[in-house]
């Protein structure tokens, strides 16, 4: 039983901090997406209702570990409940792939005057809260591979700093190695928890827009005749976030329906 109470106290500990987490990106997610409708940023309004998604997406699974925990029908059923919370963050997170396309294309279309300097620093804002964020849920920089879902051991050490911990770790892990790892980026099938991959793509996926927002917003202010990245930068957005969503929605999909 003692190994069953540390698992709630670990699940608990996780959802206490996933909450102030989900309470910041709300926020931020207003002020990105009021300042990209006032600056005429496509680049970050994209990334203000991507923040949203990260928000509902973090919801989605504190709800879908809560569910498992305290309902007696699906205990034996964790596996499937993990799964139904990945397909249902990503279909977010296809919809949200949607929209930004079609507002990058409508800003092509039809431009705007972009207003660099306020977007840029809204831009940085969101991603300075995207790292505020990984360090509230517990990052801690020592030796993290990408098997921690392989190694068991390492899965039990881990496991005692908390879900999001573990979580943030692989987010961090990949996002330092960005420039020699970018398909382990873009393909993160070595987490298995499908749950918790859909809360891994989110964070991956503000942390990508924002960094790309940004580089784009300072290269239209220096060079007026390249504004049209900002737009470009949301249809790059768009198909990666696309990408990931339709892979990580076959795969839930293929574990509810027992076909893997």
């Amino acid at each position: 039983m003692s190994g069953h109470h540390h698992h709630h106290s670990v699940d608990d500990d996780s959802e206490s901090k996933t909450r102030i987490v989900v309470a910041i990106t709300l926020v931020t997610m207003l002020v990105e997406i009021y300042a990209g409708l006032v600056t005429n940023s496509m680049g970050l309004l994209a990334d203000g209702w991507h923040m949203g998604t990260h928000a509902a997406a973090l919801g989605i699974t504190l709800y879908a570990y809560y569910y498992a925990r305290t309902e007696a029908s699906v205990k034996g059923k964790r596996d499937s409940v993990m799964a139904l919370g990945g397909f249902a963050s990503a279909i977010v997170l296809g919809l949200v792939a949607l929209y930004i396309g079609y507002e990058s294309i409508d800003k092509i279309v039809n431009p705007t005057e972009i207003q660099f300097m306020e977007a840029i620093v809204v831009a940085i804002i969101g991603l300075l809260v995207n790292i505020a964020c990984a360090n509230i849920l517990g990052i801690e920089n020592h030796h993290h591979g990408h098997h921690h879902d392989h190694d068991h051991d390492h899965d039990h050490k881990e496991a005692q700093r908390g879900t999001w911990a573990v979580v943030m770790d692989s987010y961090k892990e990949d996002f330092d190695s960005i420039v020699s790892n970018f398909n382990l980026l873009t393909n993160p099938d070595e987490i298995e928890d499908l749950n918790r991959r859909g809360a891994y793509l989110h964070v991956l996926a503000d942390a990508l827009v924002s960094v790309l927002v940004i580089l784009a917003l300072i290269i239209g202010m220096f060079v007026p005749s390249l504004v049209i990245l900002d737009p470009l930068i949301g249809i790059l957005a768009g198909i990666v976030i696309a990408k990931w969503s339709l892979s990580l929605m076959s795969e839930s999909k293929n574990q509810l329906l027992g076909l893997k």
